[in-house]
């Protein structure tokens, strides 16, 4: 048989394994997205939260930026104040993890320098931050915050705080005014398994559980409902309409059918370049980063067939993205916050 003939045979079996091989979702190369400002800060933006006017950043050794949503302008804090007068002032030495409550004007900060704690955070006056009160137990290697207004409060707890730690999730009830810790107590720590990223809704807890995938918990009384594995590890999620959109490292984007949250149902994936780390939605939209592979932005509207709408390279390494209404925040370990408008 002579060479040329191996040659064409080999060429034939390779076209005919890529024909075979999985693909990831359809691609629109739409320019989707329109750049309209880089901030750059102080540190490595971990985690993104706002409000209708501000853009909160924890920024680990930078401490905390403000970014004004309208004028782009940028308010660092590296240390802050107790509302208490007499207190002197704290610096922020790593501020890992944050969750905001605009209704409330309440902020949640993980600080884990000297004393791992959470610093909860008057936000009424944005150009002058006050801490509030300072919140500890079973906050040590916290890797994700979430809290959120109580829809229709049957008590005087008006927040609920959730964050995870190793295998241990806790959950909190916080009426604003002082840290009662009431919530969870010891009913949903030492999990079989670690959690990196949570969500909450009106009925239950979500966990992005590495290695195991999704796990859900039922808030009524913290008991555990179902679990599902994913490809990857899963490090953060977010829940909307029903389906829970999680980042998986290696997996990239995992989507979840939970609208049956006793019988999670796996629905798409798409495979991302780098490590899928952190998730955002909005409207129909998904944005993911993944590492040293950018961000990506999906439009969900059929969440069984995501689409890819554009890739942004130009944003470098990144582990935070965040959505207010049609305009995506982006942490860039090297460059700042990028903001671009979908368009």
């Amino acid at each position: 048989m002579s060479r040329k003939y191996l040659w064409y045979m080999l060429m034939l079996a390779l076209v005919l394994v890529a024909g075979c091989a999985e693909k990831n979702t359809a691609y629109q190369d739409t320019d989707a997205l329109s750049l309209l400002a880089v901030v750059p800060v102080i540190g490595n933006p971990q985690q993104l939260d706002c409000d209708d006017a501000n853009m909160y950043v924890s920024l680990d050794q930078g401490g905390l930026a403000l970014i004004d949503l309208q004028s782009y302008a940028l308010h660092w804090y590296n240390e802050m104040n107790f509302t208490a007068p007499e207190n002197l002032p704290t610096p922020f030495y790593q501020s890992r993890k944050l969750a905001l409550v605009p209704e409330h004007k309440r902020l949640f900060i993980n600080e884990i320098t000297r004393t791992d704690k959470i610093w909860i955070v008057d936000t009424t006056y944005p150009d002058s931050l006050k801490i509030f009160e300072e919140a500890t137990g079973g906050t040590a290697n916290i890797q994700d915050i979430v809290a959120r207004s109580i829809p229709n409060p049957s008590t005087e707890n008006v927040m609920e705080v959730a964050y995870c730690s190793g295998n241990n999730i806790i959950y909190k009830l916080y009426n604003g005014e002082m840290w009662l810790g009431g919530g969870s107590a010891e009913s949903m720590l030492n999990l079989p398994t670690r959690v990196a990223g949570l969500e909450l809704d009106d009925d239950y807890v979500y966990g992005a559980a590495e290695q195991r995938g999704l796990v859900i918990y039922k808030k009524a009384d913290y008991s555990f409902v179902s679990e599902l594995p994913l490809y990857g590890v899963a490090q953060k999620l977010v829940v909307r309409d029903g389906y829970a959109y999680v980042a998986c490292r290696q997996g990239g984007l995992q989507i979840v059918d939970v609208r049956d949250p006793y019988h999670p149902v796996k629905v798409a994936q798409y495979i991302t370049s780098g490590y899928a780390n952190e998730v955002d939605c909005n409207n129909g939209t998904v944005a993911l980063s993944s590492g040293g592979g950018g961000a990506y932005v999906f439009d969900v509207r059929n969440p069984a067939a995501p689409v890819l709408l554009q890739r942004l390279t130009e944003v470098g390494y990144c582990q935070a993205v965040k959505f207010k209404d049609n305009v995506l925040a982006i942490g860039s370990r090297d460059d700042g916050i990028f903001f671009y408008k979908i368009k």
